[in-house]
């Protein structure tokens, strides 16, 4: 079954509860690895634990990241060597298993089915009898684990009906431009990446079997796009480093996309709000949203002007515009929307973003 990404916090806590190991299928660069870190996390704090990726010690809530394909059947089994007293072998169990038997926590096995038969092999017994030779695995652990599908062209090893047996299965989807751009605006990504994504959603993931750049646009390269095109206005500068990230045609779209900012006069519409009905176009809407945030990050003193903005702008994007200037600086935006008389109208307004 298919399950939303904040579906999936519900899933996941159910295998934790339950100790049901659950195996994640999904595209490429949806966000399978940090949904379920984001998601450890917050068990950690339901359990009122310290979160930690490490092995723990009481008090504590580990998450072991494990590439299980990097590694050796002798990493997972351990290696043998002989008692001498008993005549008898055994076993050096590897040092990144957890040992406490008080200890909390997950294992994420990420990207298993890229790993060869031999080392999914080794991990038979460990994701279902929870233990491996000698060694058991505290009962405060859950194994979880994640991977690409046979479709997303990713080179991985078909998985054995003996080892698919040992997992719940459920594929997380796509994200849309609705829980993105939620998920963007709490994370700090960039307000243009943002703003052009809710323009063109279709930007957001590539089609599963259009693949054919070596960079294209998935979720996960649009945060990595973000992060380098940071506080860069240049665009010969920015359609190089965003054609890096997501290829070059969506580069191209992209940059012509921030071209339109210079049909905008921003500093005229801030100083008569009522100019913004005269901006027309969706496009060019988008293109203004973004341009605000970017000039809030950097001048905070605007924000009561931003207010009188949205009550000529309609709900998609007068909403749009706040969580962007709420995620900016959190403090100064509640303190200041509590103070102007634009501002408590637009509590009223759009109580759900501000709850």
């Amino acid at each position: 079954m298919e399950i939303k990404h904040d579906e999936l916090k519900e899933q996941l806590r159910i295998s934790y509860d339950s100790k049901t190991p659950l195996f994640i299928w999904g595209g490429v660069g949806i966000g399978k690895s940090q949904s379920i870190k984001s998601c450890a996390m917050e068990i950690a704090e339901s359990e009122g634990l310290k979160f930690v990726e490490t092995n723990t010690e009481n008090g504590h809530f580990g998450f072991l990241d494990v590439r299980i394909s990097q590694l050796e059947p002798s990493d997972l089994r351990g290696l043998p060597i002989q008692d001498a007293e008993s005549g008898t072998t055994k076993w050096l169990i590897p040092n990144w298993l957890p040992k406490n038997p008080d200890s909390k926590g997950i294992i994420f096995f990420d990207e298993l089915n890229l790993s060869p038969p031999s080392i999914q092999s080794c991990a038979y017994q460990l994701i279902l009898d929870r233990r491996i030779g000698d060694y058991e695995l505290p009962k405060g652990w859950v194994i979880v684990s994640a991977g690409n599908r046979a479709e997303d062209k990713c080179s991985v090893f078909e998985m054995s009906s003996a080892l698919s047996n040992r997992f719940l299965h459920t594929t997380l989807q796509t994200p849309d431009k609705e829980s993105w751009t939620s998920w963007a605006v709490e994370n700090d990504i960039d307000s243009r990446v943002v703003s052009f994504i809710n323009f063109k959603p279709s930007a957001l993931n590539i089609g599963e079997n259009d693949n054919r750049d070596r960079a294209f646009p998935t979720p996960r390269s649009w945060a990595f796009c973000s992060n380098i095109i940071r506080e860069k206005n240049d665009l010969g500068l920015l359609k190089r480093l965003v054609g890096s990230a997501v290829g070059e045609g969506t580069a191209t779209e992209f940059i012509a996309f921030l071209k339109l900012q210079k049909q905008i006069n921003l500093a005229d519409i801030l100083k008569n709000p009522k100019q913004i009905k005269d901006v027309e176009g969706i496009d060019l809407k988008y293109v203004l949203l973004g341009t605000i945030a970017e000039k809030y990050k950097k001048d905070k003193k605007i924000l009561p002007k931003t207010f009188a903005l949205c009550e000529y702008l309609e709900p998609e994007f007068a909403i749009l515009l706040l969580r962007f200037l709420k995620a900016t600086d959190k403090n100064n935006f509640r303190k200041t929307i509590l103070k102007d008389a634009n501002g408590q109208k637009l509590l009223k307004k759009y109580a759900e973003i501000f709850t």
